[in-house]
């Protein structure tokens, strides 16, 4: 009875680690990168990725210029104009930092008005 005794703790020993293992082997098994799909998966998603990107450059670059057309002050300047240091972000960045604390208008508005100069607060 003394030898079972000694080894059961052995045993149990044993057993945590065979099913620590065995756990440690199925999550390696069923990882993402031993996933036969993942580079398809990858490649999609890099693609969909690629074109969300392409329309949010084109569509703020539609904003800018609607912007630098409305403002034709700030289309000249050359940190924040059309052929400024910042590039397309250029006009954005304008708005943010001082067209909206100006009270211009940012975005395709085509009751906004059409002049250098900001409008007056009132």
């Amino acid at each position: 009875m003394t030898k079972t005794r000694a080894m059961a703790p052995r045993i149990a020993i044993a057993a945590l680690l065979l099913a620590g293992f065995g756990s440690y082997a199925w999550g390696a098994l069923h990882a993402p990168w031993m996933d036969s799909n993942r580079p398809a998966q990858l490649q999609l998603a890099r693609q969909v990725i690629k074109e969300a990107d392409q329309r949010n450059d084109m569509a703020e670059r539609r904003l800018a210029e609607d912007y630098w057309t409305r403002y034709p002050d700030v289309a000249a300047d050359a940190y924040f104009g059309r052929n400024g240091k910042l590039g397309i972000q250029g006009a954005h960045e304008h708005y943010r930092r001082h067209g909206r604390h100006e009270g211009r208008v940012w975005g395709p508005d085509a009751d906004a008005p059409a002049t250098s100069e900001p409008a007056k607060s009132k």
